[in-house]
C-alpha cells in the first residue's frame, strides 16, 4: 500500500478547499491545479510530460510519455468554468465511477473535447486519452479491438475529493510507477475480463509418474569419476588444477569466426560501478596485477571484489592463482589465506568466530601459535609481554610458579583474542617482507543479510589488519548490497570474472580421465577392482564424448552449452547425468567406435536422466509450454517474452529491453500480468534471460532484461523438439479435459510397453501423443490469435513451426525406431550357418 506522501496531501486538501469557485481561466487552471495533479501529486517528472505539443490539426495540452519517448496518454485541458455534465452517482460520497463513453459524450463539452484528444491519439498511435477541467477528469481507452470505442467504459474522476478520499487508488491507478512499471491504466480500462478455464494435468492420474530409470552399465565404474573429476576441483589436487583449468586465452579462438553470444559479459549497471571484465590470461590478469601492485606499494587495507554469475568459476580461479599457481613475486612476498565459507553454518557468529579462526590458522604458517612459550613470546606477543611484566607480573619472580601460572593465563588470553593474534601474524609475515592476502570465498551461498555481512567483515579484515581483503560475489547481489548501503565504500575496485567455454572444460576433464584409466598403477585406486574390459568400454566411451566436444556443431555440445548459459557447475551436473543416464546407449556407441549423436539422444538424458516421466520440479530444464497461472494463462508466453525480446537483436550483442514496456504490452495485449510475471521469474531463475542488475529471480527491482543463449536456443530449436514436446506433454496442465485424459491414457499404454520391452509399438504411441498435443497447442493458439485480434501470417506461428519440425521428425524417427526394431530382431533369431557342400 502506497505511503501518503504528507505535504502533498494537505496541499490536496488545501487545493480543494480553495477551489469551490471555478473562476480560473485555462492557463490558471493548467498551472494551479492540473499541474499540481499530474507532477507533485501523482510524481509525473517533467520530462516525461510533453506540453503544447503540435499535433495536426492543433496542439496537445500534455502528452505523458513512455520512456523510449512514444506516447503514452494525452491529457486535454480545459479551463475549470468548463462544466462537465456526468451522470448522476449513485450517493453523495462517489468520488468515481465507470461509464460508458457514448453515455459521456452526449454531454456537448465533454463530446467536443474526447473527440478532439481522440483525434490526435489516432494520428500518433496512442491507446489511452484524458480530459479534465482540473475537478473532474476522464480517462479512457482510444479504441479496443473489436469493440465500438463508444462502447467501452471510461473512468470518471467526479472531483478533486477522490485524490483524498481514494488516495490509494489514485496512486495506484494513475501514478507515474503505477502506469510506466505496471500498466496500470491497461487493467483499469480494460473491458476484456478473462474467464476461468478449467486446468487439467495429465500427471496427476498416472501411477507410475515417479518411476525411476536405472543407470547405464557402465554407471557403476564413472560414478565415482564423475563425482572426483566432474565437479569443483579439490584444494589438495594441484595435478587436476593445472591440467582442467581453463582460462580465457586458452579458449579465445574458440570463438573466432562464431556468431555467438557471450554468455555473461559485464553489464552496463556494472559498467557504471567502475567493474572491470578481468581477462583471464593464466596468471590473474587484472586483478592479479592489483593484488602485486598493492603489497610493492605497501598499500593499507583495500577490498577487492571478484564478480561473476552462479558457477562462473571464481572459487576455482581464486584457488588456482593463490594456492595452486601462485605467480612468482607473490609467492615469494605475500602470505595469503583463503577462508571457505562452504559447508559454514548460516549463523553471523558462527561466520565471523569461523573466519577470525581460520584466518589466524592460516596465518601461522610456520606453526608459531604451537611453539614453545618463548617463542610465541618473542615473534609475536612481545608487545604486550613487555606491558605484561609492568603490570599483571609486577612484584613476582619470574621463577616462581605464581608467575609462570599467570603468564600461562595471559597466553592463553591473548591466543583467544583472535583479531590480536592475526595482527601480530601479519606484522610477523611483515617484518619478513610479505604481505597478507586474505580472500573470503564461497558467500554467495547465504542469504542477503549474511551475504552484507560478510562483506562488512571483509571491510573489517581489511582494516585491522591493513591488507589486501579479496571476497567473491555473485552479481545479483552488488545490486541488494548496494541499495543496503553495505557497498558505499566500494570504488572501482570490482573484477567480473566471465565463465570458461563449456566444451573447453570438458575436454581437458574428459582427457584427465581417460588419461587416469590408462595408468595401470593408480586405476584400482581411484574406482576399486574392476574388470580389464569394463575399464576398456569406459576409455571408449569417454574417448567418443571427448571427440563430440570438439565439433561445435554437435546437439551434445550446443544443448549443454545453451543450458548452462556460463554456469560451469550446472553443465558439469547436466553432463554427469547425461553420463551415467540409462537412456545413453552406451553400448551401441561403444560397438560402434565412435557417434555422432543425435539431438533426441541428448535430450532426454539431460531432462530426465533417472526417471522414466519428465517433472518440472526435478529438472533442470523447465517445461516452457506450462501454464504458469489459474487464473488466465497462455502456453505461449514464455516463448512470445523469448521472441519479442530476440528479435532483430545482434546475437552477439542483445539489447536490453524494459521490463515495463513488456509488461505493458503483455496487459494490453493479452491481459496476462500475473502470467507474464510468473514467466519471467522461472525464465530469469533458469538463465533464458539475464536483468541488467543480473537479479536471477523476478521483483520490482528488474527493471530490463535482454536474452541469452540459452533464451536463443529455446526459441529456434528446444521448444520444438519432437524429443521436448513427447516429455513435457505430461506436466503440462491442459484447458482441455479431453485432451489431458488421451496423453494420461497413451502414458500408460506407452510405459506397458516400455516393461514389455517393445521399442517399436513405445515409438508408436509416443508419436501419436506428441501429435494429440501438437493438435492442441494449435488450436490454443489459433483461438488466441482470434481473440487477441493478433495480426501475424501463418508463418510466424509458433504452431506452424512445431507443425513443420513434427513432420520431418516423425519420419527419421519412425526409421531409427525400424532399424534399431530389426538389429534385436536379428540378435534374438541369428541366422544358421549355411551347409557347404
Amino acid at each position: 500500500m502506497p505511503v501518503k506522501n504528507g505535504d502533498n496531501f494537505e496541499e490536496m486538501q488545501s487545493l480543494i478547499n480553495s477551489s469551490d469557485l471555478r473562476s480560473k481561466n485555462e492557463a490558471e487552471t493548467r498551472h494551479k491545479i492540473i499541474d499540481f495533479v499530474v507532477h507533485d501529486f501523482l510524481s509525473w517528472p517533467k520530462n516525461r510530460v510533453a506540453v503544447e505539443e503540435y499535433i495536426n490539426p492543433g496542439y496537445a495540452d500534455y502528452v505523458l510519455k513512455k520512456e523510449n519517448g512514444d506516447d503514452l496518454i494525452f491529457i486535454e485541458a480545459k479551463k475549470e468554468g468548463v462544466y462537465f455534465e456526468i451522470p448522476l452517482a449513485y450517493s453523495s460520497t462517489e468520488t468515481s465511477s465507470y461509464i460508458s463513453i457514448k453515455k459521456l459524450i452526449s454531454d456537448e463539452n465533454i463530446g467536443k473535447a474526447v473527440r478532439q484528444v481522440r483525434n490526435y491519439c489516432f494520428d500518433t498511435g496512442c491507446e489511452y486519452a484524458a480530459i479534465t477541467n482540473g475537478h473532474e477528469w476522464i480517462f479512457f481507452k482510444t479504441f479496443e479491438r473489436g469493440k465500438r470505442w463508444d462502447d467501452l467504459q471510461a473512468f470518471v474522476i467526479r472531483k478533486l475529493n477522490f485524490f483524498v478520499d481514494e488516495y490509494t487508488k489514485a496512486i495506484n491507478s494513475f501514478s507515474f510507477i503505477a502506469v510506466t512499471e505496471n500498466a496500470s491504466l491497461s487493467s483499469l480500462l480494460t473491458t476484456f475480463k478473462p474467464k476461468d478455464r478449467s486446468i487439467f494435468y495429465p500427471k496427476e492420474k498416472i501411477l507410475t509418474y515417479s518411476h525411476p530409470i536405472t543407470s547405464n552399465r557402465l554407471a557403476s565404474t564413472l560414478r565415482p569419476l564423475a563425482n572426483k573429476y566432474f565437479g569443483v576441483i579439490s584444494d589438495d589436487d594441484t595435478d587436476f588444477m593445472e591440467k582442467c583449468y581453463v582460462s580465457q586465452r586458452e579458449y579465445k579462438a574458440t570463438f573466432d569466426g562464431m556468431q555467438t553470444l557471450l554468455h555473461d559479459s559485464l553489464t552496463p549497471y556494472f559498467k557504471e560501478y567502475g567493474v572491470q571484465q578481468l581477462e583471464d590470461t593464466g596468471k590473474g590478469g587484472q586483478l592479479g596485477g592489483r593484488l602485486t601492485k598493492n603489497l610493492k606499494k605497501g598499500r593499507k587495507g583495500e577490498v577487492l571484489v571478484l564478480f561473476g554469475g552462479k558457477g562462473a568459476g571464481k572459487s576455482t580461479f581464486i584457488k588456482r592463482l593463490l594456492h595452486h599457481n601462485q605467480p612468482r613475486w607473490l609467492r615469494d612476498h605475500a602470505v595469503v589465506s583463503i577462508i571457505d565459507l562452504l559447508k559454514v553454518p548460516e549463523n553471523k557468529e558462527v561466520v565471523r568466530d569461523y573466519i577470525w579462526k581460520n584466518l589466524v590458522l592460516s596465518l601461522d604458517k610456520d606453526r608459531i601459535l604451537d611453539g614453545s612459550r618463548e617463542e610465541v613470546l618473542s615473534l609475536l606477543f612481545s608487545d604486550k609481554y613487555e606491558i605484561a611484566k609492568k603490570q599483571n607480573l609486577a612484584g613476582l619472580d619470574s621463577s616462581s610458579e605464581a608467575y609462570n601460572l599467570k603468564l600461562n593465563d595471559l597466553i592463553s588470553s591473548w591466543k583467544d583474542d583472535y583479531i590480536y593474534c592475526a595482527k601480530r601474524l601479519v606484522d610477523y609475515w611483515g617484518n619478513g617482507s610479505k604481505g597478507a592476502v586474505v580472500v573470503v570465498d564461497n558467500t554467495d551461498q547465504y542469504s542477503s543479510e549474511i551475504q552484507d555481512y560478510c562483506f562488512t567483515s571483509a571491510q573489517e579484515i581489511s582494516s585491522q589488519l591493513e591488507c589486501v581483503v579479496l571476497i567473491s560475489m555473485r552479481e545479483e547481489r552488488f545490486y541488494d548490497s548496494k541499495i543496503h548501503g553495505v557497498l558505499d565504500a566500494f570504488q572501482n575496485s570490482g573484477f567480473h570474472i566471465s565463465s570458461p567455454n563449456s566444451a573447453e572444460v570438458f575436454k581437458k576433464r574428459l582427457t584427465y580421465t581417460i588419461d587416469l584409466l590408462n595408468d595401470d598403477c593408480g586405476i584400482e585406486e581411484r574406482i576399486g577392482d574392476v574388470d580389464s574390459s569394463m575399464v576398456r568400454d569406459c576409455k571408449t566411451y569417454l574417448s567418443i564424448l571427448r571427440g563430440e566436444f570438439s565439433n561445435h556443431q554437435s546437439p551434445l555440445t550446443s544443448f549443454l552449452g545453451a543450458c548452462s548459459h556460463g554456469d560451469t557447475r550446472l553443465s558439469l551436473d547436466l553432463f554427469s547425468s547425461f553420463l551415467l543416464s540409462g537412456y545413453t546407449n552406451v553400448d551401441e556407441m561403444i560397438s560402434a567406435g565412435r557417434w555422432e549423436f543425435q539431438i533426441h539422444q541428448v535430450i532426454k538424458p539431460v531432462m530426465i536422466p533417472n526417471r522414466y516421466f519428465y517433472d518440472e520440479s526435478l529438472s533442470d530444464i523447465p517445461n516452457i509450454y506450462q501454464l504458469r497461472s489459474n487464473r488466465h494463462a497462455s502456453h505461449f508466453t514464455g516463448l512470445r517474452i523469448l521472441r519479442k525480446i530476440s528479435k532483430g537483436s545482434d546475437k552477439t550483442s542483445p539489447s536490453y529491453h524494459s521490463i515495463a514496456e513488456l509488461k505493458a504490452h503483455f496487459s494490453e495485449v493479452f491481459n496476462m500480468v500475473d502470467d507474464f510475471e510468473k514467466n519471467i521469474d522461472i525464465l530469469l531463475k533458469h538463465s533464458f534471460i539475464e536483468s541488467n542488475n543480473r537479479l536471477d529471480s523476478y521483483s520490482n527491482e528488474v527493471d530490463s532484461i535482454r536474452v541469452t543463449n540459452y533464451g536463443l536456443y529455446m526459441i529456434e530449436e528446444l521448444a520444438f523438439h519432437f524429443t521436448y514436446l513427447d516429455l513435457i506433454c505430461t506436466d503440462c496442465g491442459m484447458f482441455v479435459e479431453k485432451t489431458s485424459n488421451y496423453l494420461c491414457e497413451a502414458a500408460r499404454r506407452e510405459y506397458r510397453l516400455f516393461n514389455k520391452g517393445d521399442r517399436l509399438e513405445r515409438v508408436k504411441v509416443r508419436l501419436e501423443r506428441a501429435e494429440h498435443f501438437i493438435e492442441y497447442l494449435c488450436e490454443e493458439e489459433c483461438r488466441e490469435k482470434e481473440l487477441y485480434s493478433l495480426e501475424m501470417p501463418e508463418s510466424e506461428m509458433f504452431t506452424h513451426k512445431i507443425k513443420d519440425n513434427f513432420k520431418n521428425e516423425k519420419v527419421r524417427v519412425m526409421r531409427s525406431a525400424k532399424r534399431q526394431q530389426s538389429k534385436k530382431d536379428s540378435r534374438a533369431n541369428p541366422t544358421p550357418n549355411k551347409r557347404v557342400n
